[in-house]
């Protein structure tokens, strides 16, 4: 599924090669419950798992409500309008002066966004990317806004590009390449990243998903059901319209 809102957040930590400090960016938190919670929702909000999500950056906030990166990321992935300007208000007015990098960073960030609701990611994000070259979380944040939030396509590639490097176990960074490259109308390729997160993450439903649009796109209508059902069935309940315009693409075609 394409994430049309701001991203799919972030999460691999010590599962693969990295560990979690190679991972996410340094926070002021002394709360791992926070962390923890915080890492969950990540995961759960990089596979479409919103709901799941919700609840887990509820209990960092709980744990912590003094966690600025939590509120950072709910703003940015989680919350609608309605409840956007109340984490804006909570997460500025957190005493910035024991903040890491990092975070006053994303603090800019959230500052220009009080000010103008529309104002564009792409310097503070290069900002942060020069500050972490090595820190995967980094990464997601600059080739999710580049993609979703500025439109920029060419900078979204790149930044997805340097994160591959750093680690190519990352599924969800596939998902967003293999839209980019449908957009592009490099369907072998879109195919190839589509199926790499297949490959990583078979049990996520956003996966299967995924390749099920991307057979509605080539008009493989029967490949394209198939694939729409196994989201379903692992979950996502939002694939059953895909199923249903697949079957009757199909039937259509049939007649």
């Amino acid at each position: 599924m394409k994430n049309t809102f701001f991203f799919i957040a972030l999460f691999v930590g010590n599962m693969f090669v990295l560990n979690a400090q190679d991972f996410y960016l340094p926070v002021s938190t002394t709360s791992e419950e926070a962390k923890k919670a915080y890492q969950a929702a990540t995961y759960l909000g990089s596979n479409l798992r919103l709901d799941a999500a919700r609840v887990e950056i509820e209990k960092a906030l709980e744990a912590d409500p003094n966690y600025f990166m939590a509120y950072a990321y709910a703003y940015q992935a989680l919350a609608n309008d309605a409840e956007k300007p109340v984490l804006m208000d909570k997460a500025l007015a957190i005493e910035p002066s024991g903040f890491t990098e990092a975070e006053k960073i994303m603090r800019r960030q959230m500052a220009a966004w009080k000010a103008d609701p529309k104002a564009k990611p792409a310097e503070v994000m290069k900002a942060l990317t020069k500050a972490y070259p090595n820190t995967v979380e980094a990464f997601e944040y600059a080739y999710l806004h580049a993609f979703y939030t500025d439109r920029d396509k060419e900078a979204g590639y790149a930044y997805a590009q340097q994160l591959i490097k750093l680690d190519p176990n990352f599924g969800p960074v596939y998902n967003s390449l293999g839209y980019y490259y449908m957009d592009e109308k490099e369907m072998n390729k879109a195919k190839a990243a589509f199926e790499k997160y297949l490959e990583i993450a078979p049990a996520e439903a956003n996966a299967h998903d995924s390749m099920g649009e991307y057979y509605m796109t080539i008009e493989d209508y029967a490949k394209s059901a198939e694939y729409y059902d196994r989201a379903v069935a692992l979950g996502l309940e939002g694939s059953k319209a895909g199923a249903e315009k697949a079957r009757a693409a199909l039937k259509k075609a049939g007649n």
